[in-house]
């Protein structure tokens, strides 16, 4: 009985993620990240203000290859910031973060291909993306599954 519930504990801590959302998953991240396409619902910057912006995303990892599809209209993402806001598509390569010992830090996203941004994974479940863009302004932008 006692290694019985011992398993179950360590099958707990073990599935827990690092975000706030879901406590508890079983799939990788990077399997959640590049199961759906992205389709932004609203940002909120530092003060509270919610914004309307067009954003899709799509994560794929392809070997050692990390890129991902985006379609927006906010000049600031797409890395232009002196463009006028009109609707683009654009491919950037990706990573996590690094950390100590080789390690991955899988709570950030750093976009490789310019302009490089450090997006910090807040949430990241099956139905929920929330991504903060600790590069430029704080701005939180939060993701449903298209």
């Amino acid at each position: 009985m006692k290694s019985l519930f011992g398993v179950l504990i360590v099958c707990l801590f073990v599935s827990c993620g690092k975000y706030k959302k879901p406590f508890i998953s079983f799939k990788s991240p990077e399997k959640r990240l590049t199961e759906s396409t992205w389709l932004c619902i609203k940002a909120v910057d530092t003060e509270g203000n919610e914004t309307e912006v067009i954003d899709r995303l799509n994560f794929s990892i392809d070997g050692s290859d990390s890129t991902f599809t985006r379609i927006s209209n906010n000049p600031s993402l797409m890395g232009d910031v002196n463009a006028a806001s009109s609707i683009d598509t654009v491919v950037l390569e990706w990573t996590w973060g690094y950390a100590l010992n080789g390690n991955m830090n899988k709570q950030l996203i750093i976009q490789k291909t310019y302009p490089q941004k450090i997006l910090r994974v807040i949430s990241l479940s099956k139905k929920v993306l929330v991504l903060e863009d600790q590069s430029v302004d704080n701005t939180r932008y939060h993701y449903a599954p298209l």
